[in-house]
């Protein structure tokens, strides 16, 4: 019940903080103007993550441990900042993962100290541990993490709804555990769902009133690392380390498929497009709200493979193989379903 009560407050003090930012946002010029790739038709406040940002920090404040809420406060902030930078003019993308590692190394790994020490048993009976290559590895994990919930912005409730889904499962399953701090999941479930309330479509509300930006995408990124994180590692673990590989199947998937398609056709792996799993929901002639649907309905469907087969007890090193074979089929769907896209514009008009 308690938990309850600081999740509505934790909303109501999101919605409280979008209603303040939006105007400041119009006043300063912080917001998304259209043109370009955007298909947004009106110059929208980037004030989404702030209000998560500062609900999360406030209401966080006192629930963990001093020096490791110090570390999640010193990570939200670094990329906060930087993701604000980004949104304003583009930050070079050596800055970018600079300050990305910066974020996770000293924030989550140093003084939160959550990181990844072992694989869990993916190449055999016994863990893979991590020992020495520990932290390193982490950093090389949450980066990437944090970068494929930034791609994942790109249509109205798609990254708060993704990390929606996230929180909620991960709540689910610590409840009544000392895995992760419940409480703060709770802030979290509530913040993104007050930002939600501005940012999903709605029958009375024809288009996102405010856009997460840079900022809120990773800053969300590091949350959701840090929660699934602690929620795999440790003598109190919920779930297994491959099955968190699965909560965050679709948005790997997409980035990787992405940034090896990008290499193949003589891009930067990190430049921007339009190739994402949601464009392409779109050019097939979905429309934004079935699009948000449809992606959300793949990625749930990735999380519940990830579960019932924890559940069901099958072996690690198994589900290990079976996401492998999954990808290289997201990678042939993907790569055909394009080719009909790119079939179809070439078509000549009849």
């Amino acid at each position: 019940m308690i938990n309850t009560f600081i999740g509505l407050i934790a909303f109501a003090l999101s919605a409280v903080a979008i209603l303040v930012l939006r105007p400041l946002c119009h006043k300063i010029g912080h917001v998304d103007h259209p043109g370009g790739r955007k298909a947004h038709s009106l110059a929208t406040p980037l004030c989404g993550g702030v209000a998560i940002a500062l609900t999360v920090m406030l209401l966080g404040i006192g629930m963990v441990p001093s020096r490791q809420f110090a570390g999640f406060a010193f990570g939200i902030t670094v990329l906060l900042v930087l993701g604000a930078l980004d949104d304003r003019k583009h930050v070079p993308a050596p800055v970018r993962l600079a300050l990305q590692t910066l974020a996770v190394g000293a924030g989550m790994c140093f003084f939160g100290e959550v990181y990844l020490q072992n694989l869990g048993a993916i190449f055999g009976a016994e863990d893979f541990e991590l020992g020495g290559h520990a932290i390193w590895f982490s950093i090389f994990a949450a980066v990437g993490i944090i970068n494929a919930v930034n791609m994942v912005d790109g249509m109205d409730g798609l990254a708060g709804g993704f990390s929606v889904m996230i929180v909620a499962t991960i709540l689910a399953l610590a409840a009544g555990t000392s895995a992760v701090n419940v409480v703060l999941l709770c802030v979290t479930l509530g913040s993104l769902l007050g930002f939600l309330a501005f940012n999903l479509r709605m029958p009375w509300q024809k288009h996102a009133r405010i856009f997460l930006g840079d900022a809120g995408s990773l800053v969300l990124g590091f949350i959701l690392t840090w929660f699934t994180i602690q929620a795999a590692q440790g003598p109190h673990a919920v779930i297994e380390p491959i099955t968190a590989v699965w909560l965050f199947g679709l948005p790997l998937a997409d980035t990787v498929y992405l940034m090896v398609s990008r290499v193949m056709r003589g891009k930067s792996p990190l430049a921007a497009d339009s190739y994402h799993f949601h464009h392409l929901l779109q050019r097939l002639g979905l429309s934004p709200g079935w699009a948000l649907y449809v992606w959300l309905a793949v990625a749930g469907a990735f999380m519940g493979t990830g579960l019932v087969t924890q559940g069901l007890g099958v072996s690690e090193s198994a589900r290990c193989a079976v996401f492998m074979v999954v990808f290289a089929c997201y990678c042939l769907a993907t790569n055909a379903l394009w080719a009909r896209v790119r079939q179809r514009v070439a078509a000549p008009a009849v």
